[in-house]
């Protein structure tokens, strides 16, 4: 199946196939998204791995430099206008974003955004940022990693969740599980962070480890701070975008609870940083009719994480986006993106 995909993949590109929807598409806008982007070089003395695939300042050079030279790079403002019709298209225009406001976006990779000439946007949570506090899938990620025993058994809505802490790859599969598990079984955005904190408290008090005892000198998962923020805007090209104040999954919370997290997480950006907040990203893709409407009355654009390009016409509160691709072949890391793999999605019902 391999054979076929990459002989499929070659012939896509050396008939021209490619070429071909990307010159139709060229007028549709391509945004990409990443988390932590890590420099190998200053982790390897880390006492600790996170289990999310994490990128990489090395994949990120190569995936940048390939994307180049198909894609004209412009900041998620720039697109705003487009897709606004206040200024003209840019041929086949390419929008990289950061969700949660991790520091190693700056620190790492900037200097690689600027070799480019890209103007990111981090989307930060705000209470997050401000205190410097990590994400419940951080934090519980460094707890269960601690744990010495093979099996921690814990109870998850009346029913016994078993983590297999036998190896790296065992927990990395239980996690997964786990992670997947609670986000179905909560419905309410609020209980479910209760429980992940009381979980990940009753694992730190039993290892006698927390995550917040490291957070200030970790390369992977300490936040920027409006400090660092500042200068990566003032300095570096970057735009800030809210991310809500708790990361919060704003489908899956009330009305008086979504206002706040929508209004409170802009007000504390453009105060700390005397900069306008325009953009939005929905923690986790947690949304639904009766969040946009409200989002509308805040921002000039949330973005997604389902796959599509984006178009004048596109809800602008629905704006999509793709994973940041990484491989060794640039022929894929194009294909990843591409309007013709969409098609291909579409048709074939691939994905």
């Amino acid at each position: 199946m391999d054979l076929i995909k990459t002989l499929f993949l070659k012939a896509t590109f050396n008939l021209g196939i490619y070429s071909i929807f990307h010159y139709i598409n060229r007028h549709k806008i391509t945004i990409l998204y990443a988390h932590s982007i890590i420099d190998i070089e200053r982790t390897k003395s880390s006492c600790w791995q996170p289990l999310r695939t994490q990128h990489n300042t090395k994949e990120l050079y190569f995936t940048l430099k390939t994307l180049s030279k198909q894609y004209q790079f412009i900041s998620l403002t720039t697109a705003i206008k487009i897709l606004k019709k206040e200024i003209k298209p840019i041929d086949n225009a390419l929008v990289i974003t950061l969700d949660d406001g991790y520091l190693n976006n700056i620190e790492a990779a900037a200097v690689i955004f600027s070799r480019f000439n890209i103007h990111p946007t981090i989307f930060v949570s705000t209470d997050h940022t401000e205190n410097n506090v990590p994400f419940w899938f951080d934090r519980l990620d460094y707890a269960l990693q601690q744990i010495k025993e093979n099996i921690f058994t814990t109870e998850l809505r009346q029913e016994k969740f078993i983590f297999d802490c036998s190896s790296r790859d065992s927990l990395k599969k239980s996690y997964a599980l786990f992670r997947n598990k609670i986000k179905s079984d909560f419905d309410c955005d609020k209980r479910m962070r209760n429980y992940l904190k009381q979980l990940s408290t009753e694992i730190e008090l039993h290892t006698g480890k927390a995550l917040s005892q490291i957070i200030e000198q970790d390369n992977y998962v300490k936040l920027a701070s409006w400090q660092q923020l500042k200068y990566a805007q003032q300095q570096l090209n970057f735009e800030i975008g809210s991310h809500t104040v708790n990361h919060a999954r704003l489908a899956l919370v009330d009305k008086k609870t979504l206002d706040n997290e929508l209004f409170e997480s802009k007000y504390r950006i453009e105060d700390k940083l005397n900069v306008a907040c325009d953009t939005f990203c929905y923690p986790d893709n947690s949304y639904k009719s009766a969040t946009e409407k409200l989002v509308k009355e805040y921002y000039q654009c949330a973005l997604t994480t389902d796959t599509q390009l984006n178009k004048v016409g596109s809800n602008m509160m629905r704006l999509k986006r793709f994973n940041l691709p990484t491989d060794q072949n640039p022929l894929k890391i194009l294909f990843k993106v591409s309007a013709l793999r969409q098609f291909y999605k579409i048709t074939s019902g691939d994905d």
